[in-house]
């Protein structure tokens, strides 16, 4: 449904908007690469130099294989742009890919700086909404969910338990590929075949690695038999690609297991976007329930704070779309209104 139709019968196109945005963004990272020269340096950011291991490096039948050349731009974003793109993408990669390789190579912070602090102006500005309308990942699953409607196909609820679950398993996969990183770096633990194995251990498990290099055309390394470790994340990549694929039933449903996300999802409260929620005004229909694609019960739930910008929530403005109340919720940019029921 393109849009909402709110208390007066006013047509809302939130959603027509948040699709041209995804729309854009896909084209641009995963097919930016096939029509924009490669190499542009007209960047105000310090080019980083590659350390060992990188991806470059590795043989057509590793895990961190890449079949595309280096990107567009040197920069980075606070989503699934992606190292494995085909052909190469616009953009560099996403935030923990970043973080991840330069923490194994032991970038200077002179380097690394620049491109961090680029990263988190970026997340504090708009927070979670990089996963609701940016993000090339968030918008296949988008299509999932379509395509399920049209087949007339209920949705599989994930239960409270199991929205825990995968709610912290989101941040212990987050923080756990960050120490990893860095511990390879370490002499005792950075042996040849340890490090090299353990290299960008969450880029060896994301579904990107595999979806982006088949969208432009590519086929990617499935499996890696080289050790035990890498034949571990070999069954790991695959595992985590059918949570992917389970968004067809679960709406969003990577979108909330996601280390991408949870980094952003830091910077949902403080961050300068936000969502408010005026409790006089709410009747407690519970529409915002249930549109919310990722099952954030936050702002239905919320009686006090006028805040309701939940950690998972990515921001769409589904809910704030299909509120009967006029000026029951909106959202705001540092202060200032965008729109509201």
């Amino acid at each position: 449904m393109p849009y909402a139709v709110g208390p007066a019968g006013k047509r809302r196109y939130v959603t027509t908007t948040r699709r041209v945005v995804q729309v854009v963004f896909f084209a641009l990272i995963l097919y930016g690469g096939f029509v924009f020269p490669h190499g542009y340096e007209a960047t105000l950011m310090p080019a980083i130099e590659s350390g060992t291991p990188r991806t470059t490096l590795y043989a057509r039948d590793r895990i961190l294989w890449v079949s595309g050349k280096e990107s567009v731009v040197d920069l980075y974003l606070p989503v699934l742009a992606c190292r494995f793109i085909a052909q190469g993408g616009f953009f560099k990669s996403c935030s923990i890919h970043v973080l991840s390789e330069n923490f194994t190579w032991k970038t200077s912070l002179k380097l690394l700086l620049p491109h961090v602090t680029w990263l988190a102006i970026l997340s504090f500005i708009l927070a979670r909404s990089w996963c609701g309308w940016a993000c090339p990942l968030g918008a296949f699953q988008d299509a999932l969910s379509w395509v399920r409607r049209k087949l007339s196909i209920a949705p599989w609820h994930a239960s409270e338990s199991v929205q825990r679950f995968i709610g912290n398993l989101r941040h212990v996969l987050l923080w756990l590929s960050l120490a990893i990183s860095i511990l390879i770096a370490l002499p005792f633990l950075g042996a040849q075949g340890v490090n090299d194995a353990l290299f960008l251990i969450y880029c060896q498990m994301c579904p990107g690695r595999i979806a982006y290099p088949l969208l432009g055309g590519v086929n990617p390394c499935w499996t890696d038999w080289s050790n035990s470790i890498t034949s571990f994340m070999t069954f790991l990549g695959w595992a985590f690609l059918g949570v992917f694929a389970l968004s067809f039933m679960t709406p969003r449903l990577w979108c909330r297991v996601c280390a991408v996300g949870a980094l952003l999802s830091y910077f949902n409260r403080g961050g300068l976007l936000a969502l408010e929620k005026r409790a006089e005004k709410c009747t407690f229909c519970g529409t915002c329930r249930r549109v919310c694609p990722v099952e954030v019960e936050r702002v239905y739930e919320e009686r006090a704070r006028s805040v309701v910008t939940d950690s998972q929530c990515t921001l769409c403005l589904r809910c704030l779309e299909a509120c009967p109340e006029k000026g029951c919720l909106s959202a705001k940019l540092a202060g200032v209104k965008l729109t509201e029921s």
